[in-house]
């Protein structure tokens, strides 16, 4: 049995995300303590709940104090599946970042898996679907992993109502080589509203305020400005650059009382201040490629790591990675 403190690092729900998904790739027992024990609301919200019950799903686990409030888990794997799973958050909750949990073991699943989440596809703390599919999966892709993913339906804070279906093959591994990263070929930015939002062109105020940011300094080459049906009213920002192998993104949401063209504005600062670290992938994606460092091995040109990734670099020394940081280079 592995132990692992949850309050460790940054204290959050990354902490059991990374240790049951490692738990089950290596097949390994695992015990997780004081989990969210310094946030507001410690314990397990349903989110949490919920991806924790999904990766045991793919495995066949067994689970001890899975409720929601609880801040002990036991989580003991059995062997990786192939085929369909679904996951209703029933909440908001994030659904990117339940997937964070699951791709992994479904990339090590021995036949295709099928991935739906029900919750929030664009939601607070968490990557914007847009991201998920144009920054997270462009850099898996680079590293050999097979995964298609649609949104059927966009979930906004409150009521959620998202659905994103994720289609997983088989993980051929390779040894990841992000050490260095090449020109900016292309940025690419999507503006998205709801409905709601039409009236006031939402979606073409925040591309806007956007393109006013970044195309003094960079070409954009493409524009996509889109509105979608939701249960609830909100919009989010996502760019994504390529780099020559690699996707550099940045993402914002709108928020009551923060104009559009300050939501584009937003997002375009964020986008060229990645850029300028010079690494070859974003400051919220060197901590997400941190389970798949520790599974393939290989190096990741990073920037100043968040305490996102320290933590995750914790976690993943706890199954025997031994993930280092030096001179701006993750290597594993």
């Amino acid at each position: 049995m592995i132990y692992v403190d949850g309050s460790l690092g940054e204290g959050g729900g990354q902490v059991l995300r990374t240790a049951v998904a490692l738990s089950a790739v290596t097949g390994e027992p695992v015990k997780v303590s004081k989990i969210r024990a310094g946030r507001d609301n410690p314990g397990l919200r349903p989110q949490h709940l919920k991806a924790v019950e999904g990766v045991g799903l793919l495995c066949g686990a067994r689970l001890e104090g899975l409720a929601v409030g609880s801040t002990e888990v036991t989580f003991a794997p059995g062997r990786i599946m192939g085929g369909g799973l679904i996951v209703d958050v029933g909440t908001a909750g994030s659904a990117t970042l339940v997937l964070q949990a699951l791709l992994p073991v479904a990339l090590s699943a021995p036949a295709d898996v099928d991935l739906t989440v029900l919750g929030g596809t664009d939601v607070s703390h968490s990557p914007t679907a847009d991201y998920f599919r144009g920054v997270f999966l462009g850099n898996l892709k680079s590293i050999g992993c097979e995964v298609e993913t649609e949104v059927i339906r966009r979930g906004f804070y409150p009521k959620g109502g998202g659905e994103i279906k994720v289609m997983v093959k088989p993980w051929k591994r390779r040894r990841i080589g992000f050490a260095e990263r090449g020109a900016v070929d292309s940025i690419r930015l999507l503006s998205i509203a709801t409905e709601h939002l039409r009236r006031q062109e939402v979606a073409e105020r925040q591309a806007k305020g956007f393109l006013k940011t970044v195309s003094p300094l960079n070409r954009v080459d493409a524009v996509e400005r889109a509105y979608a049906e939701s249960e609830s009213i909100g919009s989010a920002v996502t760019a994504a650059a390529s780099c020559g192998g690699t996707s550099i993104g940045a993402c914002v949401l709108g928020e009551r009382g923060l104009k559009a063209e300050m939501v584009g504005r937003m997002a375009g600062e964020r986008l060229l201040a990645e850029l300028a670290h010079g690494a070859a992938v974003d400051s919220h994606m060197a901590d997400q490629m941190i389970p798949y460092l520790a599974i393939a091995g290989g190096e990741v040109r990073a920037p100043p790591l968040t305490e996102h990734a320290k933590t995750c670099m914790e976690v993943a020394g706890k199954f025997g990675y031994d993930i280092v940081y030096r001179n701006g280079l993750l290597t594993a």
